[in-house]
């Protein structure tokens, strides 16, 4: 939507995620005037390469594995195996995203009366952004306040060779065709875990490598119990082990070898041990969207884990709050619609909300479920 090069708004919303989303269509409803800044899709993480891709593969793993075990105990046995087309499943997560995606889209926030702007953001004082929109024009917008959610992107751990190797990250792993021979997953955490699951009943061998124990958030007694399903279901784990390095190779030998003779890639464990994967997959955390925000000159403070915000999620800046996985807080989708609520209720209707994250519940969607609120056991016991 075209511009004047100094149109003032109520309110600009940077990134057209979750959070973004919610705050940008609350903010249009009650009759401001709103822009929406976004450089790539509209939806983000959540809808193109998050919760909506992960939790359809995660359906169609359920139900191979169903179908896989029959149901003896009724007279129903499976003869001759269940026949899995990767490149069907893969086609059914494409689908999945694109039934929602209209709900998220540019033509639906512009009927709301939102200004969309295709473009990044780079604020050039306290209260102006501006940049060059997917077209080439430059923009120039000011508003009273302003609302951060660009989200996070997956991080890539500093291990030898791996800058030189082919990898999957969430972002990727969707676009693949063929179900891969030898999926090694670096990081044990819920994207790692759940994609574990799905590609293994899928028709994958699977590793598992983490510095640590997987799943280390989360209460060690429940996470125990779903690592022996997933073991009982081929999984192989490789906890509390650095990776030496990282090969890219074709053809090579160790552990492993004979099932993945195309490997893409050598993993050398600090043991000495090798594997030898097909495909690799970094799901060892994320990193907030910080770096093209120029935010020195909008006078926000941030640091490695995101812009720094008080308990009501304004930073240094107070007429700019942050919100969703770039405020350094939980990175769920639930709590970026919540921090979304608190926002609209400070900045909107000026109530003092502040955010309470005490007991934040959260799910690791395998089979079964690992669901958990607040502090697990220990860390009550650490806290009080």
């Amino acid at each position: 939507m075209a511009l004047a090069p100094t149109e003032p708004f109520d309110l600009i919303i940077i990134g057209a995620g979750a959070a973004g989303l919610s705050v940008a269509s609350g903010g249009a409803q009650l009759g401001l005037k709103v822009a929406l800044v976004e450089a790539g899709e509209m939806g983000g993480d959540c809808l193109n390469a998050g919760c909506v891709p992960s939790k359809a593969l995660l359906a169609a793993a359920k139900a191979a594995h169903q179908l896989s075990k029959g149901a003896p105990q009724l007279g129903v046995t499976i003869k001759g195996g269940v026949d899995v087309d990767y490149a069907a499943v893969m086609a059914h997560v494409r689908g999945a995203i694109d039934h929602i995606a209209p709900h998220d889209s540019q033509e639906r926030f512009e009927g709301l009366g939102v200004n969309v702007i295709q473009a990044e953001a780079h604020f050039t004082s306290n209260n102006t952004v501006s940049g060059t929109d997917h077209s080439g024009t430059h923009y120039q917008v000011t508003a009273r306040y302003f609302v951060i959610a660009t989200g996070s992107h997956p991080w890539v751990p500093p291990v030898t060779g791996i800058k030189d190797t082919e990898y999957l990250t969430n972002e990727t792993i969707f676009s693949l065709t063929e179900c891969p021979e030898h999926l090694v997953i670096i990081g044990g955490g819920p994207i790692g875990i759940e994609m574990a699951q799905a590609h293994r009943r899928l028709g994958a061998r699977v590793s598992v490598v983490d510095v640590g124990p997987v799943m280390f958030r989360d209460d060690q007694e429940i996470v125990s119990r779903l690592k022996h399903q997933l073991e009982a279901e081929g999984i192989d784990f490789y906890e509390n082990i650095k990776i030496e390095k990282i090969t890219a190779a074709e053809n090579k030998t160790g552990e492993h070898s004979s099932d993945a003779p195309q490997a893409g890639a050598v993993i050398e464990l600090e043991s000495g041990e090798f594997l030898v994967a097909s495909h690799l997959l970094v799901a060892v955390g994320r990193r907030p969207n910080l770096a093209s925000l120029d935010l020195e000159k909008a006078g926000v403070k941030f640091n490695e884990k995101g812009i720094i915000t008080d308990n009501r999620l304004r930073s240094s800046n107070k007429r700019i709050f942050a919100i969703g996985d770039v405020a350094g807080r939980h990175q769920f989708t639930h709590m970026a619609a919540y921090h979304a609520s608190i926002v609209v209720q400070n900045m909107l209707f000026k109530l003092p909300v502040r955010c309470a994250e005490h007991a934040v519940p959260w799910v690791t969607y395998t089979d079964p479920e690992m669901a958990q609120a607040g502090l697990t056991l220990p860390q009550a016991r650490q806290h009080y």
